[in-house]
């Protein structure tokens, strides 16, 4: 078996998050008076939240400090958490049953923080990945290959003997940078121009060709 490993973003990869972190984004700079579109938010997807805030700030025109951006994301994530209904995609939960069932090692790396991640899926979902990089939990976040190569490692894996489902262009970067396969899936960026630099290229979660990829066919 040429691969040994799989590795997921979370947000709109294992659940469809981006809704609500659009929204909180949007209430969160609400003060502000500036329009934030969800594209604003999906073609940013990867990085960490301080990092979303500073750059929206800059691109709409706003002279903010650093106190400022960080009261910005704390009420973010308050408005994320209190908002959100988001669930875990049934084509994830196939695809996890399937790996587990192939003894294919599964791993989780995120921009977002593990408390996001664990309120969404819950302990005993996550108890089934063997690593969890989250974006406070590394140097270098997306499009830098680090939290691919430190889930690897957390793995016991080569990169190249990786694949990664990703569904925004940081994070595609950001695995291809690691030398891992990645699959893209079109759940919030449908324009496959911006998904191009992927190996594959498929609509949802349930459309991703496990059992080819892993020569199981």
């Amino acid at each position: 078996m040429k691969y040994k490993a799989v590795l997921f973003d979370f947000d709109g990869v294992i659940a469809g998050t981006l809704p609500y972190h659009v929204q909180a984004w949007q209430k969160a700079f609400a003060d502000y008076k500036i329009k934030i579109l969800p594209d604003d938010i999906y073609y940013r997807e990867g990085q960490i939240a301080n990092s979303i805030a500073a750059d929206i700030a800059i691109e709409k025109g706003l002279n903010l400090d650093e106190h400022e951006l960080d009261a910005i994301v704390k009420n973010k994530r308050q408005i994320f958490n209190n908002i959100t209904k988001a669930q875990v995609y049934p084509g994830t939960k196939k695809i996890v049953e399937q790996l587990h069932k192939m003894s294919v090692k599964i791993g989780i790396v995120t921009g977002s923080i593990l408390f996001n991640v664990s309120v969404i899926t819950g302990e005993k979902f996550l108890d089934k990945f063997g690593a969890i990089v989250t974006g406070d939990s590394v140097v270098n976040n997306k499009p830098h290959p680090e939290p691919f190569l430190t889930g690897a490692k957390k793995l016991g894996v080569k990169p190249e003997e990786c694949v990664v489902i990703e569904n925004a262009p940081l994070g595609i970067k950001a695995a291809k940078a690691a030398g891992m396969y990645c699959v893209a899936v079109k759940t919030t960026i449908k324009d496959e121009k911006y998904l191009q630099e992927a190996d594959l290229i498929v609509e949802d979660m349930g459309k991703i060709p496990i059992s080819k990829i892993f020569h199981e066919e």
